[in-house]
């Protein structure tokens, strides 16, 4: 496209942009003037601005108001309610706190439960004295085994897809009692 060509389309764009400039400025100020419904003798109606001047016609005055010249009205909006975050509970229910693991080989089950549901991609992971007990998984046992007597915190972790941690059940303390070897 050339230059001229740019230059005309230009040109043509400000020419209409004016041109609807103009049509709204005199139709609001036309809008606001008072019209005259005229009926002469014969029933013909006709429509004018100006009042006619002989006494023949029957003239009916009307008033035209300007477009959207309503006053709004008050409207009040019921609040918008914020969702509150969902609530994760992650627990151990299995070897609640403080339990004592009796003359065994150190094996012991420990189960989780948790609200809500687990979403796409989210697992849980146990812990055993602060380090992960096998991979993420989205069942809630753990068989652990051979665990060294003493005293253990045990903790289940919500994780995400990412492995961002979402919740943490509070920390379970259990005792294991295993015998002791003497050589």
């Amino acid at each position: 496209m050339t230059r001229l060509h740019r230059q005309a389309e230009r040109l043509n764009a400000f020419s209409w942009m004016l041109a609807g400039a103009v049509y709204l400025a005199t139709a609001h100020s036309l809008m606001a003037q008072p019209g005259f419904r005229v009926t002469d003798a014969d029933g013909n109606v006709t429509f004018t601005d100006t009042p006619p001047v002989s006494g023949a016609s029957a003239i009916e005055g009307k008033s035209v108001h300007a477009p959207n010249s309503a006053k709004p009205t008050q409207t009040t909006r019921a609040p918008v309610e914020v969702e509150e975050p969902t609530r994760q509970d992650t627990r151990i229910v299995a070897r609640a706190d403080n339990p004592t693991i009796p003359m065994e080989a150190g094996n012991f089950v420990v189960q989780a439960a948790w609200t809500p549901r687990l979403a796409s991609g989210e697992t849980l992971q146990l812990l055993l004295d602060g380090e992960p007990v096998g991979a993420p998984q989205r069942i809630a046992n753990w068989q652990l085994t051979n665990v060294y007597r003493g005293q253990h915190r045990l903790q289940v972790v919500r994780l995400d897809e990412s492995g961002t941690q979402l919740d943490t059940s509070a920390a379970s303390t259990v005792y294991v009692m295993r015998p002791k070897v003497n050589r």
